[in-house]
């Protein structure tokens, strides 16, 4: 079973010690995934100020950056508002991640060294790992370093800061969220563009690239947005128990 804090939970740990700005954005985020936040409520910034003991400028800036990912909508005079889960701009970001892996991935082939495969084969390991020893927020984050690992020896800097604006460890959270697999499945899904990165074969690991999100956008795509937010949704950890 994966396992993930409610908000109240992380906001009581987060309490004990100084805030990053990231730590505040992923606290209301998951209050918002966990629909402690419901479609329609007002996000009061003076409440999360105070629940998580920081002034209201970072909460703030994670309002703003909630709003960028679509999470959240700024009303003239009336302040923010948690919005329905919009799949459409979950659907644009992985196209526009398939066109960045794939050519991250097609000059990772003619770069990638023994040594790189095996810490990418180790992060993807950890991956599974983190699902069976159900931590969510773990799969999360060695989910985006995989990805991560593979762009880093393409070589390619502007690709690398382009790929990072996706804000890609936010929209898997959401992404998983929203999905109807579980993410045991998710986890498996990374072997193809491995082996294709361990032959050096190009053509293979391009091809595993818009197969994987492919695969993602589809079962986005299958969702329904009435029925996921008219029933309580199954939660990460629940869609592997």
């Amino acid at each position: 079973m994966v396992t993930t804090m409610t908000s109240k939970t992380a906001a009581k740990q987060l309490r004990k010690r100084p805030l990053f700005s990231q730590e505040i954005r992923d606290t209301i985020q998951r209050a918002i995934l966990n629909e402690e936040l419901k479609p329609g409520e007002r996000v009061v910034e003076t409440r999360w100020a105070r629940e998580l003991g920081v002034s209201q400028s970072p909460v703030r800036e994670a309002i703003r950056e909630l709003e960028m990912m679509g999470l959240v909508e700024l009303r003239p005079y009336q302040g923010a508002y948690v919005r329905t889960l919009d799949k459409v701009s979950i659907v644009d970001t992985y196209n526009v991640r398939r066109g960045l892996e794939s050519v991250g991935i097609e000059a990772a082939v003619g770069r990638i060294t023994d040594q790189q495969l095996v810490e990418i084969y180790i992060v993807m390991r950890e991956m599974e790992q983190a699902v069976k020893d159900g931590n969510y927020e773990l799969f999360v984050e060695k989910d985006g370093l995989f990805h991560e690992k593979i762009l880093q020896v393409s070589g390619n800097k502007l690709l690398l800061q382009l790929w990072n604006q996706c804000k890609i460890r936010e929209f898997t959270r959401i992404s998983t969220y929203m999905s109807k697999i579980g993410v045991d499945v998710l986890a498996q899904r990374h072997g193809t563009m491995y082996e294709a990165l361990a032959k050096r074969d190009a053509n293979a690991a391009v091809a595993s690239v818009n197969e994987h999100f492919e695969f993602l956008v589809k079962q986005l795509q299958d969702i329904d947005l009435d029925d996921l937010h008219t029933r309580r949704n199954p939660t990460p950890e629940e869609k592997t128990s």
